[in-house]
C-alpha cells in the first residue's frame, strides 16, 4: 500500500502546483487588464499582482527550482526580488525601449516603399533558393530550392520590365526543366549510388574561393559603377520587339541553338536506345 500510495501523493502535489500556477499567470494577465481598462488604484494592482506571482513562482518550485527551498519567507522574499526585477524591465520597456522601437519602425517604414520592399524580398528569395540548391545534401530539398530561385529570378525580371523572359522563366524553366527535374529523380532508383546523398562538397575550397572573388567583384561593380538615375517609366511589352530581334538582327544565332538543341535531342534518344539494347542483349543472354 505504500509503495502504491506514493505515486498517487506526487501526481496530487504536482496537479495543485500546476493549478496554482495556472492560477497566478492568470491572475498576472487579469490585472494588468483591470488596470488597463477597469482604472485599478496603482497600489491595489502592484499588491494583486504580487500575490499572483507569488503563486506562480510557488507553482513553479515543483518543476524548475526543486533545489530551492522556497517556502515561508523564503518565497515571500525571492517573489519580492523577481517582482522587483520584472517591475524595471517592464518599466524600461515600457517608457524607453517602447517608444524608441517605435519612433525606429516609423522612420524605417516611411522610408521604404512598398515596390522596394517586394524587390527586397525576390532578391532574398532568389538568393536563398539558389544557396539551398547548391549546399543542401537532400537532392530533393535542392530540387524545391531550385523552385524559389527559379521564382524569385521571375519576379526580378518582371521588376525590370521583361513580361517575356518573366513568363518564359515560369512556363520553361519551372514549368519544365525543374518538373523534368523532379520526376527524373522520382523516377530513378539509384543516383550516384544512394538517391538521399547529392552535393558531397567535394570541391568546395575551390567553389568557396570562386564564390568569394564573384561577391567582391559583384560588390565592387554595384558601388563603384557610375549608375545612371533616371526617372521611372512606364513599362511597354518587350515580346514584339524580341521576336522582330529573333528573326531580323539574330536569326543566326536563333538557328543555330536550334540545331544544337536538335543535335542534343538526337544524341540523347540514340543513347537511350543504345543502353536499352545493351540491356535486353544482357537478358537474353543470361
Amino acid at each position: 500500500m505504500a509503495n502504491g500510495s506514493l505515486p498517487a501523493s506526487n501526481m496530487r502535489a504536482w496537479l495543485v502546483r500546476l493549478g496554482v500556477l495556472a492560477l497566478g499567470l492568470f491572475g498576472i494577465v487579469a490585472v494588468a487588464v483591470l488596470h488597463q481598462f477597469a482604472h485599478l488604484g496603482m497600489g491595489l494592482t502592484l499588491g494583486l499582482e504580487y500575490v499572483a506571482l507569488t503563486c506562480a513562482v510557488w507553482g513553479l518550485n515543483g518543476f524548475l527550482f526543486r533545489r530551492l527551498p522556497l517556502s515561508g519567507l523564503i518565497l515571500l522574499v525571492f517573489s519580492a526580488a523577481l517582482f522587483g526585477v520584472l517591475f524595471l524591465v517592464a518599466y524600461f520597456v515600457r517608457g524607453v525601449l517602447g517608444p524608441f522601437v517605435i519612433d525606429s519602425a516609423g522612420r524605417v517604414i516611411g522610408l521604404v516603399h512598398l515596390v522596394d520592399l517586394i524587390f527586397y524580398l525576390f532578391a532574398v528569395m532568389t538568393v536563398a533558393g539558389a544557396g539551398g540548391c547548391a549546399f543542401s545534401r537532400n537532392i530533393i530539398y535542392s530540387a524545391w530550392s531550385l523552385l524559389f530561385a527559379f521564382m524569385g529570378v521571375a519576379g526580378l525580371y518582371v521588376f525590370l520590365g521583361a513580361d517575356f523572359p518573366a513568363v518564359a522563366q515560369v512556363l520553361i524553366y519551372i514549368g519544365g526543366i525543374l518538373v523534368l527535374i523532379l520526376f527524373a529523380i522520382m523516377l530513378t532508383k539509384q543516383i550516384g549510388g544512394d538517391p538521399k546523398l547529392t552535393n558531397a562538397h567535394i570541391g568546395l575550397p575551390a567553389g568557396a574561393a570562386i564564390a568569394a572573388v564573384t561577391i567582391a567583384t559583384l560588390t565592387y561593380m554595384a558601388v563603384m559603377a557610375p549608375w545612371k538615375v533616371e526617372p521611372v517609366q512606364s513599362y511597354a511589352p518587350v515580346s514584339a520587339e524580341l521576336g522582330k530581334a529573333f528573326l531580323l538582327e539574330y536569326l543566326l544565332p536563333f538557328e543555330v541553338a536550334s540545331v544544337v538543341l536538335l543535335a542534343a535531342l538526337v544524341g540523347a534518344v540514340i543513347i537511350a536506345r543504345k543502353e536499352i539494347k545493351e540491356t535486353q542483349d544482357t537478358v537474353l543472354e543470361q
